[in-house]
């Protein structure tokens, strides 16, 4: 499996006008990121993948967080669950490989990503977490905050995931929410759809993980 080809692609940044969005590999803020912050973040993206290894699963969300892959690289993932103190890193994780990127001194946390990690039992072996659109898009409250983001800006940048589904050859795809279940249907991938964990919806997100992983 070599995803050099897909990783380039996506350190490009989105294509065509995308306003309010952040491309977390290239760009960095002196007032919210640390000292070469977009080059760290490919470091974490780039080490996640090597644990990995070759995905039995692809587990597709929506966008980038601001409170997650916006600051760690890693979709669904947080900067403390890679780089904050021990015992609360996930059991992979941890200095040098993966590096804290955000001037947060207590480093982002997402609950999401915390659910996510949770129901997959901290195991990165096997089950690649990535997103329909993989940047991180922003509401009018500016970069600290989140937004869906639009379906002609999702439907412009789909060559990403496209690539990355054509190189991991047929692997097993589920959707979290219907924005990554609709991205998947355009590229004519049938995919069920869980749950997102946020908003109330974590406890049938993980229900839904477990039930799907039983089969």
């Amino acid at each position: 499996m070599d995803l050099s080809a897909v990783l380039r692609r996506l350190y490009q940044g989105p294509r065509g006008i995308a306003r309010g969005v952040v491309n977390p590999y290239r760009e960095s803020f002196p007032e919210l990121d640390g000292p070469s912050a977009a080059r760290r973040r490919r470091g974490n993206l780039e080490a996640y993948l090597e644990r990995v290894g070759v995905p039995r699963l692809v587990l597709l969300g929506e966008a980038l967080g601001f409170r997650g892959g916006r600051f760690s690289g890693i979709a669904f993932t947080s900067e403390r669950q890679l780089a904050g103190p021990v015992g609360r890193l996930l059991p992979w994780a941890g200095r040098p490989s993966f590096q804290a990127t955000s001037r947060n001194p207590d480093l982002w946390l997402e609950p999401s990503g915390s659910v996510v990690w949770d129901a997959l039992g901290g195991d990165a072996r096997g089950a690649l977490l990535w997103n329909a659109f993989p940047w991180h898009p922003y509401a009018e409250r500016g970069p600290l905050s989140n937004r869906t983001p639009e379906r002609r800006l999702v439907a412009a940048n789909l060559d990403v995931l496209e690539a990355l589904l054509a190189e991991l050859g047929g692997v097993r795809v589920l959707a979290v929410g219907r924005t990554a279940q609709a991205a998947l249907a355009t590229l004519g991938v049938a995919a069920p759809a869980l749950r997102h964990p946020a908003y109330g919806g974590a406890g049938l997100f993980h229900r839904q993980l477990r039930d799907q992983l039983a089969i």
